[in-house]
C-alpha cells in the first residue's frame, strides 16, 4: 500500500510550524532518505539524514513558495543559497526534521516543469548556521573582565572551587624560556644542539630578576563558554549530559593569535551623537554608520570622509581607530593626541556602509568630528562642494580583547574538532536544538527491536568487514621546542608526536587518520609541582600556535620555592593547565588526559592510561574489529509505527543475532527499508561493578542516561546502605548521580536503577567496599 508523504518547508514569513507550507509532490515520485550517524567507512565523521535528489512540480503553490526561482527578474525575498527548515511526515506521523535545499528548475519546451530539491538532516543543518564565520566574530561581552595585574593574578592563583572563572591565564610563556632556580625545561642528557641550556636569573621565575609580568600571559577561554556564545549568536540550543560534565567543562582553548601580547582593550563602537549640514543624512545615528549620498550627474564626483580627534580624557594616550567597510575590517588609524582638522581621510565608494571602532591601552573617552565632502565638477570647471558633519564619542574600557586574540578558526571547525576529540555524535529532534553525546552514551540508550518478521530473509547478504589496517589519532604538528624535543628524542622509537597514537591490525585494508584541528602543547614540570608551557620554537623565538586545547587541573601547591610576580605577592599555589585534569568518575577522582595515546604525564610524571582514545574510541573499535563481526545487508518493509520511531542507536534483532545500524535507506512512499548492519557484541545494560575502600570516605559519580522512551528513573539502595548518600533518587532528565560512601566495614552495596520505558528496564550498580 502506497504511503502518503508530506513535506513541509518554512516560508519566508513563517515563525512557527503552523506557518510552514506544504510542498506539492508528484504522485509517482520516489523519495528515499539515507540515515547514518557514524559509518565504518569514515569513523571520525558525524553523518546525518539526507535524501537523494527528488523533483516536485512547478505548481502554483510550489512556485509561490520558491518565488519563481526560474525567473531571475523576480525580486525574491528568499536567498536561494540557503537551506530552509523543513520536516517530513509519513501518513501524518513525523519522520524527520531537517532542511530543504532548492537545487534547480527543470524546463520542458521552454516552460518550467519541476524543481529539484534535496532534504538534509539536522546534523548537516547545524553547519548552515555558521557559514564561514570565525571565533573572532562571536560576542564576548559576557566574558568581559579588566585586563589588570590583579585580575590576571587572580585567574592564575584562585582555585575553581572558590571562583570558577570562564577566562583564565595559563602559565605559558611566549617571550622567554622560564627557568626555576637551577632547573631548566630540557634535561642535560640528549639535549638538542639547538637548545641553549644555560641557567640565568633573568629567566628564573623563582628570582626577583626573572619575575613574571602579567602582560606575558595570554588568556584561555572555557570551551563550554564558547559553546554558550555560539548558542547566543545563532539562536540555537546545545544540550546533552556530556556538556554538563567536568570532562567538558574543564577544557579551555588558548586565545593566542599573536607571537607576543601587544595589549589593547576590547574595541567599542564609535557613537554618532549629532549631525549637521546639507549631507547630514549620510550619517546614521541609530546604526552609528556612514553611507555616501549619490548624485545623479555625468560630472566627476569625489566622495571623501575626513575625521579628526578633537578630545581625549587623558592626553597623551595611544588610541586606535579601526574602520570597517560593510562589516569587514579594512584599516587602522592611530595617534596619541588631539589634532587639527582633517587629520585622517578616506575615499568612500558606492554601496558601502562604514563603521568605526576604538581601541586603546587604557580606559579613555575620545571625541572625533567627521566631515563628509562631496565634490562635483569636470575640469576646467570649478568644483561644487557639499558637506555633512557629525560629532562622535566613545569610551573604551580596560577589558581584555578576546575577539582580537581568538585563534584563526572557523566556528564549524571548532565544533567539529570538539566532536572528534571526544567522539561525539550530534543529532536533533527539535527545531534548532542539537544534542551532543559521546558515541558510547548514544548507543547505550538505544532500544532492542526485533525486526525479524519484517525482514525479507530470502535476500540477506553477509559481507566481511572492510576495515582499515591501522587507525591513527593525531594532533596538529607543534613548533613548540618541547614537542620538537619529544619528537626527536631517541626514546621516541616511532617518532610520533606527543599525545598521538596509532592502532594497528593484521589486515590488508588502508590507513585511516583521525586528525584533531588542535595543537597539543607539551608542558614542563620543574619537579616541584610547578608545570609551565612554552609557545617558543626551536630557535627559542615566539610563534603563533594552532588552536591549543588545554585541561584545567585543580589548584596545586609548590613543594619548594615560589613564583615571583611583578607587583603582587609571591605565588606558592596556582591552577595548572596542560593535558591532565582530575575528574570525578565511577571509581572516584582519576587523572584524565587529553592525549590520544598513553604518555608520561608532564604533571604527574608517570604514565597516564586514562586517554581520550581509551574513554571514547576503544570500545567502539573493539566491537568493529571483533573477528566474528560481519557486515549484514537486509531488506525490510517496516510498518509506519516502526519506521517513524526507529532510532539509529536502536539495536536490531534478526532471528537470534543482534546488530547495530550502520546505515538505513528508507523509501518513504513504499516503506521499503534497506539496512546495512554491524554485528553487536557489546553488553546491553551491563551491571556496573565498582570497588571502594573501607577506611576512607569516597564519592563516586555515575552518569544516568535515559534509554529511548524513558521519562523517569528511580534509584533505590540496598538495606545495608542506610549511611550511603545519593545526590538524587529520582531523575526526570539525564544527570549525574553522586554516591558518597562513608567509612564502614566491608560490605556489598546494591543500587537498583528502574526505568519507566516500555520494557521497564532494571539495571544495577554494585559497590564493593573492601
Amino acid at each position: 500500500m502506497k504511503r502518503q508523504v508530506a513535506i513541509f518547508i518554512e516560508t519566508a514569513l513563517a515563525q512557527t510550524e503552523l506557518e510552514f507550507s506544504r510542498l506539492e509532490l508528484f504522485n509517482d515520485e520516489k523519495i528515499t532518505v539515507s540515515s547514518t550517524i557514524q559509518n565504518i567507512s569514515d569513523i571520525s565523521k558525524i553523518f546525518t539524514d539526507y535524501s537523494q535528489g527528488f523533483t516536485i512540480p512547478c505548481s502554483p503553490i510550489n512556485n509561490a513558495i520558491f518565488q519563481h526561482f526560474y525567473q531571475n527578474d523576480v525580486d525574491a525575498t528568499i536567498d536561494y543559497q540557503n537551506r530552509y527548515n523543513a520536516y517530513i511526515e509519513v501518513d501524518t506521523i513525523l519522520f524527520r526534521r531537517g532542511k530543504i535545499q532548492l537545487e534547480k528548475t527543470n524546463l520542458k519546451n521552454g516552460k518550467p516543469d519541476s524543481y529539484s530539491v534535496t532534504f538534509y538532516g539536522a546534523g548537516v543543518s547545524l553547519k548552515d548556521f555558521f557559514n564561514e564565520d570565525k571565533l573572532s566574530q562571536l560576542n564576548y561581552s559576557t566574558l568581559d573582565h579588566d585586563y589588570t595585574n590583579q585580575q590576571v593574578y587572580n585567574r592564575v592563583t584562585i582555585d575553581s572551587t572558590v571562583t570558577d572563572y570562564n577566562v583564565r591565564y595559563p602559565l605559558i610563556s611566549s617571550n622567554r624560556v622560564w627557568q626555576f632556580n637551577g632547573s631548566v625545561p630540557l634535561p642535560d642528557d640528549n639535549v638538542p644542539t639547538w637548545y641553549d641550556n644555560s641557567p640565568n636569573n633573568s629567566n628564573n621565575i623563582n628570582h626577583a630578576s626573572g619575575e613574571i609580568v602579567y602582560t606575558e600571559l595570554f588568556p584561555a577561554v572555557r570551551v563550554a563558554s564558547i559553546f554558550d556564545l555560539i548558542e547566543s549568536k545563532y539562536a540555537i540550543t546545545f544540550n546533552g549530559i556530556f556538556l554538563q560534565s567536568d570532562l567538558f567543562k574543564k577544557a579551555f582553548l588558548l586565545y593566542k593569535n599573536k607571537e607576543s601580547y601587544h595589549y589593547t582593550n576590547n574595541p567599542v563602537e564609535l557613537d554618532f551623537t549629532s549631525t549637521g549640514g546639507a549631507l547630514a543624512s549620510a550619517f546614521n545615528t541609530t546604526t552609528n554608520s556612514f553611507t555616501r549620498i549619490e548624485l545623479d550627474t555625468t560630472n566627476t564626483v569625489q566622495h571623501i570622509l575626513y575625521y579628526t580627534v578633537v578630545s581625549l580624557s587623558t592626553s597623551p594616550s595611544d588610541y586606535f581607530i579601526d574602520m570597517y567597510r560593510n562589516g569587514v575590517y579594512t584599516n587602522t588609524r592611530t595617534g596619541t593626541t588631539t589634532a587639527s582638522p582633517f587629520q585622517f581621510s578616506e575615499n568612500v565608494f558606492e554601496n558601502e556602509i562604514i563603521t568605526f571602532k576604538i581601541r586603546s591601552y587604557y580606559a579613555i573617552t575620545i571625541g572625533i568630528n567627521f566631515t563628509y565632502q562631496r565634490r562635483e565638477g569636470t575640469p576646467p570647471s570649478t568644483d561644487t562642494t557639499s558637506t555633512g558633519t557629525a560629532v562622535t564619542t566613545a569610551t573604551t574600557t580596560s577589558f581584555t580583547d578576546l575577539a582580537g586574540l581568538a585563534p584563526d578558526m572557523k566556528v564549524t571547525d571548532f565544533i567539529t574538532g570538539i566532536c572528534k576529540e571526544f567522539n561525539l555524535t550530534v543529532y536533533s529532534n527539535t527545531k534548532n536544538v542539537f544534542t551532543f553525546e559521546p558515541i558510547q552514551y548514544w548507543y547505550s540508550k538505544g532500544a532492542v527491536v526485533d525486526i525479524t518478521e519484517y525482514t525479507d530473509i530470502t535476500s540477506i547478504e553477509i559481507e566481511r568487514m572492510k576495515l582499515y589496517k591501522s587507525v591513527e589519532f593525531k594532533y596538529q604538528d607543534s613548533e613548540c621546542m618541547l614537542n620538537k624535543y619529544f619528537l626527536e628524542s631517541p626514546l621516541n622509537a616511532d617518532a610520533h608526536g606527543y599525545g598521538n597514537t596509532k592502532i594497528g591490525w593484521n589486515y590488508d585494508g588502508g590507513e585511516y587518520k583521525v586528525e584533531s584541528p588542535f595543537e597539543n602543547l607539551l608542558h614542563n614540570n620543574f619537579g616541584n609541582q610547578l608545570q609551565v608551557g612554552y609557545c617558543l620554537n626551536k630557535e627559542l623565538a615566539p610563534y603563533i600556535p594552532k588552536p591549543v586545547l588545554l585541561y584545567m587541573n585543580k589548584k596545586a601547591t609548590l613543594t619548594s620555592g615560589h613564583i615571583h610576580w611583578n607587583g603582587q605577592a609571591n605565588i606558592t599555589g596556582y591552577v595548572p593547565f596542560g593535558q591532565d585534569s582530575e575528574i570525578l568518575f565511577e571509581t572516584g577522582l582519576i587523572p584524565l588526559t587529553l592525549n590520544f595515546g598513553e604518555e608520561i604525564s608532564s604533571f604527574y610524571l608517570v604514565n597516564n592510561p586514562n586517554t581520550i582514545y581509551s574513554l571514547y574510541y576503544r570500545d567502539y573499535l573493539v566491537n568493529l574489529y571483533n573477528p566474528k563481526n560481519r557486515l549484514v545487508k537486509v531488506k525490510t518493509i517496516l510498518p509506519i509505527s516502526l519506521l517513524t520511531q526507529l532510532q539509529l542507536n536502536d539495536r536490531s534483532i534478526i532471528r537470534d543475532k543482534r546488530y547495530m545500524i550502520n546505515e538505513m535507506q528508507s523509501d518513504l512512499t513504499t516503506g521499503d527499508v534497506s539496512f546495512t548492519l554491524i554485528s553487536d557484541f557489546a553488553q546491553v545494560n551491563p551491571i556496573k561493578l565498582v570497588d571502594t575502600p573501607t577506611g576512607t570516605s569516597n564519592t563516586l559519580r555515575f552518569v544516568i542516561l535515559f534509554p529511548n522512551g524513558t521519562d523517569v528513573i528511580d534509584i533505590t539502595k540496598s538495606a545495608n546502605a542506610s549511611n550511603v548518600t545519593l545526590s538524587n533518587s529520582k531523575f526526570s532528565s539525564e544527570a549525574y548521580l553522586d554516591v558518597t560512601v562513608p567509612v564502614n566495614a566491608a560490605r556489598v552495596i546494591t543500587l537498583t536503577i528502574q526505568t519507566n520505558n516500555k520494557s521497564a528496564d532494571t539495571n544495577y550498580i554494585i559497590i564493593n567496599q573492601v
